[in-house]
């Protein structure tokens, strides 16, 4: 069938010249006959006529006798010459006819694959498996490739059998042929006219071979670029043994590496396609994320001079609809940034496009024409830089967080709300003490006043007395007016302040609202700063406030402990570049365990007479600076309670 169709001089040709080799068989032996008449017809005729003599006759008789006899066996053998040269010329006619129909089909075959589309790529395979099986005389080929679902296995993907018989499986091992899947990953062609050939360490191939009923087979690495091969063209006879000639190999070597090419090609189109699945459903999650997250989208190419602007941006952005061009858009949104913020947004965004950052991520007030100022949370990176470091193409997304920004300022000022309240309870706590810390100066004032009233009362005063007494008073005065002033800073409502703070100052300025109470309580206080301290970024209020609560929280804890074993230490140091760390530590019992986890909670305490709310207000101011508070086991017994604030360089 195959041959009827691509070479139609096939069936038809070959019974041209069998007739023609018949005939001309037939010319020769009348040409042989007509030879021996020739000769053998005057020596007839003179013995007929009796012209004769007896000795010439007798010579003559011998002579044609003679000469028949050898002009009829060279008739003979060159008949045989010439039927021997027919035949050779007719076989290797039928050879040349045989490769023009190899060559025709390869090349049929190689055509049919240059333009196929990747999805009809099998079943050419397949089809060309069937017209090489028909034109070689074979009885079984099989595409093998490697899995990469199996190691070291491999599957049969395309198939082809003359007729009915053992089927080889579906998916094979090395294991199954060790042998011949060495060769193959060497890239090396086996080709096997009897499985005899097969060496003796391929005794479990030639067993396997055997149980599926094969003859003959040739096997072909499928290899793409020198590279490791992806699977085996294999095309095995059934019936009977057949040889592989190089010439064969050679062709149908190059029939395996277009089956190579046209899979490769499918593979990498498969690939494309997942690709740009992939890729098409990432862009939908994008979508909907952004949808979902209320986020607006642009891009800009600066190479290309385009930008891509969403909808949800121009939303955000109350952009109007003569401005929906993406550099239009841009430009709007440059308008109307708040005076105040838009020099901070323009440095940023010009530190992303020189390279002097891989992202931004800033806040910014920005002048909604419709609905007045709004907050945004703008995120933006680079996707290409040139060789110097500059952006070619920038993206990012702009988020509305108005909303956000209010609840977070309703809650400081919430925060601050109950950070005034705790103040004011714990300056309850420590009235009598700072009654005391007042009195002392006040009492002094007094004194001395009632001291230079009696001097007045002489006849010539004593003025340098006088002016000592006037300097003592305005000492005690000051000492008055800065325990109220400290009193005041505490007991005001006040907005956060964030700036660079002295540490040791701003515990110097604690200290003296406790003294007098750690005095009435027999609390030794200690205060210890290491040496270079560096300036930290915090409020000084709020500061100021955890640490008194800390240290009240320590001196309460000192109770249980006889009157001359009960100190707190205060002390401050740079525990890494970037931040400071403040630990309040006493000798008290500490903190039980089962206390531990819930020390920071609202409105938990271990006091008789405790709100539970100092520790959780402190956690929450210093959170508030970017620290952390938490407390630890003293190293000799009792609790250390730590926090930390950040460098303000850092």
């Amino acid at each position: 069938m195959v041959l009827a169709k691509h070479a139609v001089p096939g069936n038809l040709s070959d019974q041209i010249v069998r007739k023609s080799f018949f005939i001309m068989l037939r010319q020769r032996a009348c040409l042989a006959t007509l030879f021996v008449l020739a000769v053998a017809a005057p020596c007839a005729a003179a013995a007929s006529s009796g012209q004769m003599l007896m000795p010439q006759t007798s010579f003559c008789s011998d002579c044609v006798t003679e000469f028949g006899g050898w002009s009829i066996a060279g008739a003979v053998l060159f008949g045989v010459l010439q039927a021997g040269l027919l035949v050779g010329l007719w076989v290797n006619r039928v050879q040349r006819r045989q490769e023009e129909a190899e060559a025709t089909l390869i090349a049929d075959i190689s055509s049919k694959f240059v333009h196929l589309a990747p999805g009809a790529v099998d079943l050419e395979i397949m089809d060309a498996q069937r017209r090489i099986c028909a034109l070689l005389g074979l009885d079984m080929s099989a595409l093998w490739q490697w899995s990469d679902e199996v190691p070291g296995g491999f599957t049969l993907t395309h198939f082809y059998s003359v007729q009915l018989g053992p089927q080889p499986p579906g998916q094979l091992t090395q294991e199954d042929f060790p042998w011949i899947a060495q060769q193959m990953l060497a890239g090396r062609i086996v080709a096997l006219a009897s499985l005899e050939e097969l060496p003796a360490a391929a005794a479990h191939d030639h067993e396997v071979a055997r149980q599926l009923g094969i003859k003959s087979s040739l096997c072909l690495p499928l290899t793409v670029g020198g590279m490791a091969p992806v699977g085996v063209l294999g095309l095995n006879t059934m019936r009977a043994q057949r040889h592989w000639p190089p010439a064969l190999v050679k062709q149908l070597r190059l029939v395996a590496q277009i089956f190579t090419y046209a899979l490769a090609r499918k593979f990498a189109d498969q690939a494309l396609r997942a690709s740009e699945e992939a890729l098409r459903a990432s862009e939908l999650r994008l979508v909907a994320g952004a949808e979902l997250a209320g986020l607006g989208y642009y891009e800009v190419d600066f190479s290309e001079a385009t930008v891509f602007v969403d909808d949800r941006f121009h939303e955000i952005c109350g952009v109007p609809s003569g401005h929906y061009q993406g550099l239009q858009s841009l430009e709007f949104w440059m308008d109307h940034l708040h005076p105040d913020d838009r020099q901070y947004v323009l440095d940023e965004r010009e530190k992303l496009h020189d390279g002097r950052m891989e992202r931004m991520s800033i806040e910014y007030r920005y002048l909604h024409p419709a609905h007045g100022q709004k907050w945004i949370y703008h995120l933006a990176g680079a996707a290409t830089r040139s060789t110097t470091g500059h952006a070619l193409r920038t993206y990012g997304v702009l988020r509305d967080i108005t909303q956000r920004r209010l609840a977070e300022q309703e809650a400081m000022e919430l925060r601050g709300n109950l950070a005034h309240a705790g103040r004011v309870t714990l300056l309850g706590q420590l009235a009598s003490a700072l009654a005391h810390e007042l009195s002392q100066p006040l009492g002094a004032v007094l004194r001395n006043a009632e001291a230079a009233e009696i001097l007045l009362q002489a006849p010539v005063p004593d003025v340098e007395e006088l002016r000592a007494i006037v300097t003592d008073i305005l000492h005690d005065d000051q000492r008055a007016g800065q325990v109220i002033d400290r009193l005041r800073s505490l007991l005001q409502r006040r907005s956060v302040d964030i700036q660079a703070l002295d540490l040791h100052a701003v515990i110097g300025e604690v200290l003296p609202l406790v003294h007098a109470d750690a005095a009435a309580r027999h609390v030794t206080l200690a205060f210890s700063v290491t040496p270079e301290l560096p300036m930290v970024m915090g409020d000084r209020v709020h500061l100021q406030q955890v640490l008194l609560n800390l240290l009240v929280n320590a001196m309460d804890a000192l109770e249980a402990n006889p009157i001359d074993q009960r100190s707190v230490q205060v002390s401050a140091r740079q525990s890494d570049p970037h931040t400071v760390e403040v630990r309040v530590t006493d000798n008290g019992p500490g903190v039980a365990g089962e206390f531990l986890q819930r020390l920071f909670e609202p409105f938990f305490t271990t006091k008789t007479n405790g709100m539970g709310m100092g520790l959780p207000v402190s956690k929450t101011l210093i959170e508030a600076h970017r620290g952390r508070l938490w407390t630890e086991p003293a190293p000799d017994g009792g609790a250390c309670f730590c926090f930390t604030v950040p460098v303000a360089s850092y």
